[in-house]
C-alpha cells in the first residue's frame, strides 16, 4: 500500500502520543474536501471501544503536536474518530488480526481480470494475504492493495 510521505511523517509524529494512551493508530488521511483540507485520524482500542472523552483528549494532544511541528502548512480541519465497524485495513497487523472476517479489497493492478474482491480473509502474513471469493482463493500482496476494509455481516 503506497503512502504519501507527508502522511507518513504525520504518523511518525503522532503515533507515540496515541500509543501512550494504549490506543492503536489505524489510519491517517490528508484529503481535500468541500470544506477545505481535512486531516482525518482513526484510532482504536484493542480491548474495548473508545470513548468520546478519550477521542477529545487525543485530538487536543495531536493538534498541539501538529501545530508545533508546522508539517501541515495550510489551514486544515482535524478529525479524530474511531474507525467504525467497516474499519479500513492498512497494515499487515490489521489483516492478521481480522483473519476469518469478511473483507472487501480493491487492488492497484488486476489479478486475473478483476480488481475488486469481497470475501473471507483466510490468512495473512507480513507480505500479503489470501481472500476466498465464491470458493476461489486469491493471494494478494500488500503492495497491490489500493483499499481494503472489513465488511459487516448482518443477520436477521
Amino acid at each position: 500500500m503506497k503512502r504519501d510521505p507527508k502522511v507518513e511523517r504525520i504518523e511518525q509524529l503522532i503515533e507515540p502520543v496515541i500509543e501512550r494512551e494504549s490506543l492503536e493508530l489505524v489510519d491517517v488521511e490528508l484529503i481535500r474536501e468541500a470544506i477545505g483540507l481535512v486531516l482525518r485520524i482513526l484510532v482504536d482500542s484493542k480491548e474495548d471501544g473508545i470513548s468520546l472523552d478519550r477521542l477529545a483528549k487525543i485530538s487536543q494532544s495531536v493538534g498541539a503536536i501538529l501545530d508545533e511541528s508546522g508539517i501541515v502548512t495550510q489551514k486544515y480541519t482535524l478529525e479524530v474518530s474511531s474507525p467504525g465497524i467497516e474499519r479500513p485495513l492498512k497494515k499487515p497487523e490489521h489483516f492478521k488480526r481480522f483473519v476469518g472476517s469478511n473483507i472487501s479489497v480493491k487492488t492497484e493492478k488486476p489479478i486475473g481480470k478483476r480488481r475488486q474482491f469481497k470475501g473471507r480473509l483466510l490468512e495473512a502474513d507480513d507480505k500479503g494475504f489470501v481472500i476466498e471469493v465464491e470458493g476461489e482463493n486469491f493471494e494478494i500482496d500488500y503492495d497491490n492493495v489500493a483499499k481494503a476494509r472489513l465488511q459487516v455481516e448482518l443477520e436477521f
